[in-house]
C-alpha cells in the first residue's frame, strides 16, 4: 500500500511539472499607431491588440522577423516593408521569451522561467498554438499561420492520458491502429512523436508511426530527432527519404 501511495504522489508531481514543461514566445509593441507583422520560422502572423503569444514551439533556435508597412512612395502608390527586427532567438524548455518593440522602435528581448506562483509572471488568456491569427500572402489559402494551417495541437495533459491509454493495448497491432486514429484528429510536436514511437517494441511499427505522424507535426525542422528512436540504419535512411519526398 505504501508503495502504491508513493507512486501515486510521484505521478501527481510529474503531471504538475508538465504544466511548466513547454516554451512560449510573446511579441508585443508599445506603440498603438504602428501596426506590426510577425514572421516566425517562415510562418506569418498578424498581431491582435499589439501583442501575440505562441506556444508549442520546439526548443532551440527560431528565426523571428518583425516588420511594418512604411509610408507610400513618392508616386503615391505601393508600400514597402521596414524591417524592425530580423534575428535568431533560442527558446528554452520551461521559459517564456518576451520580445518588446518600444515606442522608439527599439527591440528588447528578455526571458523568464514559467512560474505561475511568481507575482511578476502574468499568464496570458490566449496562447495561440495554431493559425488562428496567421495571415497568408494574398492567395487566400489561409495557410500562412503557424503550423502551416493546422491547429488542434495536443496539450501536455491530454498527451499523457493518451500514452496511459495506449499502454493498456496488449497487442501492438491494436495499439498501432489506435495511434493512427488519434494522429488523424490531432497535431503533435517532434518530442511527442518520439514518445509515441517508444510505446512500440518492433522497429517496423516505430518507423510506420514516424512516417504517419510527419504530416501532422508542427515543428518539422526538428524531425531529424526521431531518428534517435530508430535502431537500424536502414530504417533511418528510409525515414530520411520519406521526409525528403514529403
Amino acid at each position: 500500500m505504501k508503495k502504491i501511495f508513493t507512486l501515486f504522489i510521484a505521478s501527481l508531481f510529474s503531471l504538475s511539472l508538465l504544466a511548466f514543461d513547454g516554451t512560449r514566445l510573446s511579441i508585443s509593441s508599445a506603440s498603438i499607431s504602428k501596426e506590426l507583422k510577425i514572421e516566425i520560422d517562415g510562418r506569418k502572423f498578424s498581431m491582435k491588440n499589439n501583442s501575440i503569444t505562441v506556444g508549442y514551439m520546439g526548443e532551440g533556435y527560431h528565426q523571428v522577423k518583425i516588420f511594418r508597412d512604411s509610408k507610400r512612395n513618392g508616386f503615391g502608390f505601393g508600400r514597402k516593408e521596414d524591417i524592425v527586427y530580423n534575428g535568431s532567438i533560442i527558446l528554452r524548455r520551461g521559459f517564456h521569451t518576451d520580445i518588446t518593440v518600444n515606442r522608439f522602435g527599439k527591440v528588447l528581448i528578455d526571458e523568464r522561467r514559467i512560474d505561475r506562483n511568481d507575482d511578476w509572471y502574468q499568464e496570458e488568456d490566449d496562447v495561440y498554438e495554431n493559425d488562428d491569427y496567421g495571415y497568408d500572402n494574398g492567395n487566400g489559402n489561409g495557410n500562412g499561420g503557424w503550423n502551416g494551417g493546422y491547429g488542434n495541437v495536443m496539450k501536455a495533459g491530454e498527451f499523457e492520458d493518451l500514452k496511459q491509454s495506449l499502454r493498456k493495448e496488449w497487442f501492438e497491432s491494436n495499439r498501432l491502429q489506435s495511434v493512427k486514429f488519434v494522429i488523424d484528429k490531432n497535431n503533435f510536436t517532434t518530442k511527442q512523436v518520439k514518445e509515441l514511437m517508444l510505446l512500440f517494441t518492433f522497429e517496423k511499427n516505430r518507423l510506420e508511426i514516424a512516417k504517419y505522424a510527419y504530416p501532422k507535426t508542427v515543428d518539422k525542422q526538428n524531425y531529424y530527432q526521431v531518428n534517435e528512436v530508430l535502431t537500424f540504419n536502414s530504417s533511418k535512411e528510409e525515414l530520411v527519404k520519406f521526409v525528403r519526398r514529403g
